[in-house]
Protein backbone atom coordinates (compact mmCIF):
# COMPACT_ATOMS: atom_id res chain seq x y z
CA UNK A 1 0.00 0.00 0.00
CA UNK A 2 1.84 3.33 -0.65
CA UNK A 3 2.34 5.61 2.15
CA UNK A 4 3.50 8.80 2.89
CA UNK A 5 5.38 9.76 6.01
CA UNK A 6 6.60 13.00 7.51
CA UNK A 7 9.55 11.97 10.16
CA UNK A 8 9.45 13.66 13.42
CA UNK A 9 12.82 15.20 13.35
CA UNK A 10 14.12 17.73 16.27
CA UNK A 11 14.10 20.23 13.51
CA UNK A 12 13.66 20.09 9.70
CA UNK A 13 12.30 17.98 6.81
CA UNK A 14 12.77 14.38 6.60
CA UNK A 15 9.91 12.80 4.60
CA UNK A 16 9.65 9.03 3.31
CA UNK A 17 7.70 8.36 0.46
CA UNK A 18 6.70 4.10 -0.07
CA UNK A 19 4.96 3.65 -3.61
CA UNK A 20 4.49 0.74 -5.67
CA UNK A 21 8.02 -0.98 -6.75
CA UNK A 22 9.80 2.25 -5.70
CA UNK A 23 10.69 4.29 -2.30
CA UNK A 24 12.40 7.53 -1.16
CA UNK A 25 13.75 9.75 1.89
CA UNK A 26 14.08 13.34 1.16
CA UNK A 27 16.22 15.09 3.22
CA UNK A 28 17.03 14.19 6.91
CA UNK A 29 16.55 16.75 9.39
CA UNK A 30 19.42 18.32 11.54
CA UNK A 31 20.31 15.54 13.46
CA UNK A 32 23.12 12.87 12.73
CA UNK A 33 23.09 10.64 14.90
CA UNK A 34 19.72 10.40 16.00
CA UNK A 35 17.95 9.90 12.80
CA UNK A 36 18.34 6.40 11.73
CA UNK A 37 17.35 4.80 14.85
CA UNK A 38 14.58 7.47 14.24
CA UNK A 39 13.84 6.21 10.76
CA UNK A 40 13.96 2.80 11.58
CA UNK A 41 11.38 2.98 14.34
CA UNK A 42 8.96 5.29 12.28
CA UNK A 43 9.50 3.84 8.64
CA UNK A 44 9.80 0.23 9.63
CA UNK A 45 12.45 -0.53 7.40
CA UNK A 46 16.37 0.22 6.82
CA UNK A 47 16.35 1.29 3.19
CA UNK A 48 14.99 3.28 0.43
CA UNK A 49 15.83 3.20 -3.19
CA UNK A 50 16.94 6.66 -3.76
CA UNK A 51 17.75 8.99 -0.82
CA UNK A 52 17.67 12.84 -2.10
CA UNK A 53 19.44 16.01 0.00
CA UNK A 54 17.72 19.38 -1.32
CA UNK A 55 20.24 21.60 -0.30
CA UNK A 56 23.25 22.37 2.06
CA UNK A 57 21.30 23.45 5.30
CA UNK A 58 21.92 21.27 8.34
CA UNK A 59 18.54 20.89 9.24
CA UNK A 60 18.15 18.86 6.16
CA UNK A 61 21.39 17.21 5.39
CA UNK A 62 22.91 16.52 8.43
CA UNK A 63 20.04 13.49 8.77
CA UNK A 64 20.97 12.00 5.12
CA UNK A 65 24.66 12.05 6.40
CA UNK A 66 23.70 10.26 9.44
CA UNK A 67 21.99 7.69 7.55
CA UNK A 68 24.49 6.96 5.12
CA UNK A 69 27.50 6.47 8.26
CA UNK A 70 25.15 4.34 10.19
CA UNK A 71 25.14 1.77 7.15
CA UNK A 72 21.35 2.05 6.37
CA UNK A 73 20.83 0.92 2.55
CA UNK A 74 19.69 2.47 -0.48
CA UNK A 75 21.06 2.33 -4.43
CA UNK A 76 21.59 5.81 -5.33
CA UNK A 77 22.05 9.17 -3.87
CA UNK A 78 20.80 12.37 -5.09
CA UNK A 79 22.74 15.46 -4.36
CA UNK A 80 23.16 19.22 -5.69
CA UNK A 81 24.84 19.51 -8.68
CA UNK A 82 26.51 22.80 -6.79
CA UNK A 83 28.52 20.50 -4.52
CA UNK A 84 30.49 18.35 -7.53
CA UNK A 85 31.71 21.70 -8.70
CA UNK A 86 33.23 22.75 -5.36
CA UNK A 87 34.63 19.12 -3.99
CA UNK A 88 37.81 19.81 -5.66
CA UNK A 89 38.72 22.55 -2.92
CA UNK A 90 36.71 20.70 -0.11
CA UNK A 91 38.68 17.63 -0.04
CA UNK A 92 41.97 19.65 0.29
CA UNK A 93 43.88 19.59 3.47
CA UNK A 94 41.76 21.65 6.67
CA UNK A 95 44.23 23.80 6.83
CA UNK A 96 44.48 24.60 2.64
CA UNK A 97 40.67 25.46 2.69
CA UNK A 98 40.78 27.51 5.84
CA UNK A 99 43.25 29.69 4.87
CA UNK A 100 41.29 30.30 1.50
CA UNK A 101 38.07 31.08 3.58
CA UNK A 102 39.46 33.47 5.91
CA UNK A 103 41.10 35.27 2.87
CA UNK A 104 38.19 35.33 1.14
CA UNK A 105 36.33 36.70 4.04
CA UNK A 106 39.02 39.22 4.92
CA UNK A 107 37.99 40.74 1.48
CA UNK A 108 34.13 40.70 2.04
CA UNK A 109 32.58 44.24 3.06
CA UNK A 110 30.59 42.90 5.91
CA UNK A 111 29.44 46.55 7.31
CA UNK A 112 25.59 45.67 5.43
CA UNK A 113 23.60 44.29 7.97
CA UNK A 114 23.05 40.91 6.29
CA UNK A 115 21.08 39.83 9.24
CA UNK A 116 18.10 41.58 7.79
CA UNK A 117 17.73 40.29 4.89
CA UNK A 118 15.60 37.24 6.70
CA UNK A 119 16.23 35.41 9.89
CA UNK A 120 18.34 32.76 9.58
CA UNK A 121 19.73 29.84 11.71
CA UNK A 122 23.16 30.34 10.33
CA UNK A 123 25.33 33.26 8.94
CA UNK A 124 25.97 31.69 5.73
CA UNK A 125 22.66 31.20 5.24
CA UNK A 126 21.90 35.27 6.23
CA UNK A 127 25.19 35.46 3.56
CA UNK A 128 23.78 33.30 0.75
CA UNK A 129 20.52 35.18 1.01
CA UNK A 130 22.40 38.82 0.65
CA UNK A 131 25.08 37.80 -2.52
CA UNK A 132 22.62 35.12 -4.38
CA UNK A 133 21.29 37.26 -7.01
CA UNK A 134 24.63 39.19 -7.60
CA UNK A 135 25.78 35.21 -8.11
CA UNK A 136 23.71 33.87 -10.28
CA UNK A 137 22.70 36.76 -12.28
CA UNK A 138 26.84 37.11 -13.36
CA UNK A 139 27.62 33.15 -12.91
CA UNK A 140 31.25 32.26 -13.41
CA UNK A 141 31.84 28.52 -14.35
CA UNK A 142 33.67 26.38 -16.46
CA UNK A 143 33.09 22.81 -18.01
CA UNK A 144 35.12 20.51 -16.32
CA UNK A 145 35.37 16.67 -16.25
CA UNK A 146 33.37 13.95 -17.56
CA UNK A 147 31.22 12.22 -14.44
CA UNK A 148 31.06 8.31 -14.55
CA UNK A 149 28.09 6.08 -14.35
CA UNK A 150 28.69 5.84 -10.50
CA UNK A 151 28.48 9.74 -10.35
CA UNK A 152 32.46 10.59 -9.90
CA UNK A 153 35.08 12.11 -12.38
CA UNK A 154 37.87 9.85 -13.07
CA UNK A 155 39.90 12.62 -11.66
CA UNK A 156 38.15 12.96 -8.48
CA UNK A 157 38.74 9.31 -7.76
CA UNK A 158 42.26 9.95 -6.21
CA UNK A 159 41.10 13.01 -4.17
CA UNK A 160 38.13 10.91 -2.54
CA UNK A 161 40.81 8.40 -1.58
CA UNK A 162 43.28 10.71 -0.39
CA UNK A 163 40.80 12.51 2.02
CA UNK A 164 41.23 12.30 5.69
CA UNK A 165 37.58 12.38 7.70
CA UNK A 166 36.30 15.55 9.35
CA UNK A 167 34.89 15.15 12.34
CA UNK A 168 31.77 17.07 12.11
CA UNK A 169 32.03 20.05 15.24
CA UNK A 170 34.41 20.67 16.86
CA UNK A 171 36.62 19.32 14.58
CA UNK A 172 38.50 22.44 14.08
CA UNK A 173 40.20 22.20 17.66
CA UNK A 174 43.19 20.50 16.58
CA UNK A 175 43.00 20.36 12.82
CA UNK A 176 46.53 21.48 11.77
CA UNK A 177 50.21 20.88 12.59
CA UNK A 178 51.44 22.65 15.96
CA UNK A 179 54.61 23.05 14.17
CA UNK A 180 53.07 24.96 10.76
CA UNK A 181 53.93 28.48 12.15
CA UNK A 182 52.59 30.00 9.48
CA UNK A 183 49.23 29.12 10.13
CA UNK A 184 48.82 30.50 13.92
CA UNK A 185 48.31 34.33 12.15
CA UNK A 186 45.11 33.01 10.75
CA UNK A 187 43.71 31.44 14.20
CA UNK A 188 43.61 34.36 15.91
CA UNK A 189 41.23 36.02 12.92
CA UNK A 190 42.65 39.56 13.71
CA UNK A 191 41.66 40.82 10.16
CA UNK A 192 37.97 39.34 10.42
CA UNK A 193 36.22 40.87 13.37
CA UNK A 194 32.98 39.17 15.15
CA UNK A 195 31.02 38.70 12.25
CA UNK A 196 33.49 37.55 10.04
CA UNK A 197 34.45 34.41 12.28
CA UNK A 198 30.81 33.98 12.99
CA UNK A 199 30.69 33.61 8.85
CA UNK A 200 34.07 31.53 8.76
CA UNK A 201 32.95 29.00 11.24
CA UNK A 202 29.19 28.69 9.45
CA UNK A 203 30.96 28.33 5.87
CA UNK A 204 33.35 25.73 7.87
CA UNK A 205 30.79 24.07 8.72
CA UNK A 206 28.66 24.15 4.98
CA UNK A 207 31.97 22.30 3.74
CA UNK A 208 32.21 19.98 6.42
CA UNK A 209 28.40 18.50 5.29
CA UNK A 210 29.36 18.16 1.89
CA UNK A 211 32.75 16.79 2.50
CA UNK A 212 31.57 14.32 4.38
CA UNK A 213 28.20 13.13 2.63
CA UNK A 214 30.54 12.73 -0.43
CA UNK A 215 33.28 10.75 1.31
CA UNK A 216 30.61 8.30 2.76
CA UNK A 217 28.64 8.00 -0.26
CA UNK A 218 31.49 7.09 -2.45
CA UNK A 219 33.22 4.39 0.30
CA UNK A 220 30.25 2.70 0.46
CA UNK A 221 29.95 2.73 -3.02
CA UNK A 222 26.49 4.09 -3.70
CA UNK A 223 25.67 5.66 -6.75
CA UNK A 224 25.31 9.29 -6.56
CA UNK A 225 22.84 11.50 -9.39
CA UNK A 226 24.37 15.15 -9.53
CA UNK A 227 21.03 17.98 -9.95
CA UNK A 228 22.15 21.17 -11.16
CA UNK A 229 19.61 24.25 -10.30
CA UNK A 230 18.12 25.20 -13.36
CA UNK A 231 14.54 26.45 -13.82
CA UNK A 232 14.54 26.55 -17.52
CA UNK A 233 15.70 22.69 -18.49
CA UNK A 234 14.50 20.18 -16.28
CA UNK A 235 15.66 16.61 -16.68
CA UNK A 236 13.23 13.69 -17.36
CA UNK A 237 14.03 12.21 -13.84
CA UNK A 238 12.98 8.40 -13.49
CA UNK A 239 9.35 7.51 -13.53
CA UNK A 240 8.63 7.88 -10.06
CA UNK A 241 10.53 10.64 -9.34
CA UNK A 242 11.06 13.79 -11.55
CA UNK A 243 12.92 16.97 -10.54
CA UNK A 244 10.47 20.29 -11.42
CA UNK A 245 13.82 22.94 -11.02
CA UNK A 246 17.11 20.80 -11.72
CA UNK A 247 18.75 18.72 -14.48
CA UNK A 248 20.98 16.01 -14.01
CA UNK A 249 24.08 16.87 -15.29
CA UNK A 250 27.05 14.55 -16.93
CA UNK A 251 29.94 17.21 -16.79
CA UNK A 252 31.56 19.19 -13.54
CA UNK A 253 30.22 22.34 -13.92
CA UNK A 254 33.45 24.00 -11.90
CA UNK A 255 33.22 27.39 -10.60
CA UNK A 256 35.72 30.00 -11.04
CA UNK A 257 35.48 32.75 -8.10
CA UNK A 258 35.41 32.27 -4.32
CA UNK A 259 34.99 29.27 -2.46
CA UNK A 260 33.09 31.67 0.28
CA UNK A 261 30.31 32.42 -2.37
CA UNK A 262 29.98 28.71 -4.06
CA UNK A 263 29.56 27.50 -0.58
CA UNK A 264 26.60 30.45 0.32
CA UNK A 265 25.01 28.96 -2.55
CA UNK A 266 25.16 25.83 -1.84
CA UNK A 267 22.75 26.70 1.38
CA UNK A 268 20.68 29.05 -0.45
CA UNK A 269 17.30 27.91 0.54
CA UNK A 270 16.62 29.70 -3.47
CA UNK A 271 18.33 26.57 -4.74
CA UNK A 272 16.56 23.91 -3.04
CA UNK A 273 15.86 21.13 -5.63
CA UNK A 274 11.90 20.30 -6.11
CA UNK A 275 10.58 16.86 -6.89
CA UNK A 276 7.58 15.63 -7.88
CA UNK A 277 6.51 12.26 -7.80
CA UNK A 278 3.46 11.75 -10.19
CA UNK A 279 0.62 10.11 -9.69
CA UNK A 280 -0.52 6.59 -10.93
CA UNK A 281 -4.22 4.50 -10.72
CA UNK A 282 -3.26 3.77 -7.36
CA UNK A 283 -2.75 7.01 -5.57
CA UNK A 284 -1.94 11.21 -6.14
CA UNK A 285 1.26 12.85 -6.65
CA UNK A 286 3.44 14.03 -4.01
CA UNK A 287 5.31 17.20 -4.18
CA UNK A 288 8.98 17.61 -2.30
CA UNK A 289 9.33 21.12 -2.31
CA UNK A 290 12.80 21.37 0.77
CA UNK A 291 12.93 25.25 1.39
CA UNK A 292 12.17 26.29 -2.52
CA UNK A 293 10.53 29.80 -3.08
CA UNK A 294 9.50 27.95 -6.03
CA UNK A 295 9.82 31.13 -8.30
CA UNK A 296 9.76 30.17 -12.15
CA UNK A 297 9.32 26.48 -10.99
CA UNK A 298 6.48 25.03 -13.50
CA UNK A 299 4.08 23.06 -10.80
CA UNK A 300 2.53 19.70 -12.38
CA UNK A 301 -0.61 19.80 -13.73
CA UNK A 302 -2.07 16.56 -11.67
CA UNK A 303 -2.33 18.66 -8.25
CA UNK A 304 -5.30 17.48 -7.97
CA UNK A 305 -5.52 15.38 -4.56
CA UNK A 306 -1.62 15.55 -4.08
CA UNK A 307 0.08 15.77 -1.02
CA UNK A 308 3.24 18.51 -0.76
CA UNK A 309 5.24 18.92 1.57
CA UNK A 310 5.44 23.23 3.10
CA UNK A 311 8.14 24.86 1.56
CA UNK A 312 10.66 26.43 4.17
CA UNK A 313 8.82 24.95 7.10
CA UNK A 314 5.81 27.11 6.81
CA UNK A 315 7.64 30.38 6.44
CA UNK A 316 5.80 33.72 5.67
CA UNK A 317 8.87 34.26 3.45
CA UNK A 318 7.73 31.38 0.99
CA UNK A 319 4.21 33.11 0.90
CA UNK A 320 3.66 32.92 -2.68
CA UNK A 321 4.96 29.50 -3.03
CA UNK A 322 1.64 28.54 -1.12
CA UNK A 323 -0.05 30.32 -3.11
CA UNK A 324 1.12 29.45 -6.18
CA UNK A 325 0.87 25.40 -5.35
CA UNK A 326 -2.70 26.60 -4.53
CA UNK A 327 -3.71 28.43 -7.44
CA UNK A 328 -2.14 24.69 -9.09
CA UNK A 329 -4.69 22.49 -7.11
CA UNK A 330 -7.47 24.48 -7.84
CA UNK A 331 -8.04 25.13 -4.60
CA UNK A 332 -9.27 20.81 -4.56
CA UNK A 333 -10.39 20.08 -1.11
CA UNK A 334 -8.71 16.91 -1.26
CA UNK A 335 -4.98 18.05 -1.56
CA UNK A 336 -2.80 17.99 1.60
CA UNK A 337 -0.18 20.50 2.83
CA UNK A 338 2.50 18.82 5.31
CA UNK A 339 4.68 20.78 7.95
CA UNK A 340 7.93 19.67 9.36
CA UNK A 341 9.72 22.06 11.59
CA UNK A 342 11.21 22.46 15.13
CA UNK A 343 10.20 24.69 17.78
CA UNK A 344 9.53 28.25 16.03
CA UNK A 345 7.66 31.43 17.16
CA UNK A 346 7.45 33.22 13.68
CA UNK A 347 6.70 29.88 11.44
CA UNK A 348 4.18 28.84 10.52
CA UNK A 349 3.37 32.66 9.04
CA UNK A 350 -0.26 34.14 8.84
CA UNK A 351 -0.12 32.94 4.87
CA UNK A 352 0.64 29.28 5.62
CA UNK A 353 -2.26 29.59 7.97
CA UNK A 354 -4.84 30.66 5.94
CA UNK A 355 -4.70 28.09 3.01
CA UNK A 356 -7.68 26.39 2.57
CA UNK A 357 -6.43 23.16 1.92
CA UNK A 358 -6.01 20.63 4.59
CA UNK A 359 -2.73 20.75 6.71
CA UNK A 360 -0.74 18.57 8.93
CA UNK A 361 1.93 19.10 10.81
CA UNK A 362 4.74 17.18 13.23
CA UNK A 363 4.80 19.75 15.90
CA UNK A 364 1.96 22.40 16.32
CA UNK A 365 2.14 26.15 17.74
CA UNK A 366 -0.52 27.23 19.87
CA UNK A 367 -1.88 30.23 21.00
CA UNK A 368 0.44 31.67 23.74
CA UNK A 369 3.27 29.82 22.14
CA UNK A 370 2.30 26.62 23.46
CA UNK A 371 3.13 23.81 21.24
CA UNK A 372 1.31 20.29 20.59
CA UNK A 373 3.36 17.32 21.26
CA UNK A 374 5.56 16.31 18.15
CA UNK A 375 4.19 13.29 16.16
CA UNK A 376 4.40 11.49 13.26
CA UNK A 377 2.23 12.61 10.28
CA UNK A 378 1.53 9.17 8.30
CA UNK A 379 -0.95 9.47 5.01
CA UNK A 380 -1.47 6.14 3.22
CA UNK A 381 -3.65 5.58 -0.63
CA UNK A 382 -7.02 3.80 0.23
CA UNK A 383 -9.11 3.76 -2.88
CA UNK A 384 -6.82 6.25 -4.91
CA UNK A 385 -6.97 9.13 -2.11
CA UNK A 386 -4.38 9.98 0.11
CA UNK A 387 -5.92 9.36 3.09
CA UNK A 388 -4.82 10.23 6.85
CA UNK A 389 -4.34 7.86 9.68
CA UNK A 390 -6.37 8.02 12.47
CA UNK A 391 -3.18 8.51 14.57
CA UNK A 392 -2.26 11.55 12.94
CA UNK A 393 -4.30 14.74 13.81
CA UNK A 394 -4.97 17.63 11.56
CA UNK A 395 -2.97 20.94 11.82
CA UNK A 396 -3.85 22.80 15.26
CA UNK A 397 -1.47 25.91 14.78
CA UNK A 398 -3.12 29.24 15.57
Amino acid sequence: MPRFIAIPVGQGDAFYLEREGFSVLTDGGRSRLAFPSMFRAVTKTASANVVICTHNDADHANGILGFLEAGLRCEEVWLPGRWLGALPNILRPFVEMFRELVDNIAETDLSSNIETVQPSPSPIEAYAEHVHDRLTDAPATEEGPTIAEDGWPESYVQLLEQAEPWEMPPYWLRPWDPEDWSFWPYCHYRRLGPAGVQLLWSAIDAACRIRAIATVAFHRGIPVRWFEFDTARQSRGITALKPLNAREIARVRLYVGRLLDWLALTVSNKESLVFWSPATTHHPGVLFTADSDLVDVVLPSQLNGAIATAPHHGSEANAKAYKAVEKACKGSPSFTWVRSDGRYRSRPGSTYLGLASRRLCTICRRAGGRLTTKQTVRLYSRGGVWTRHRQSRVCLCQ
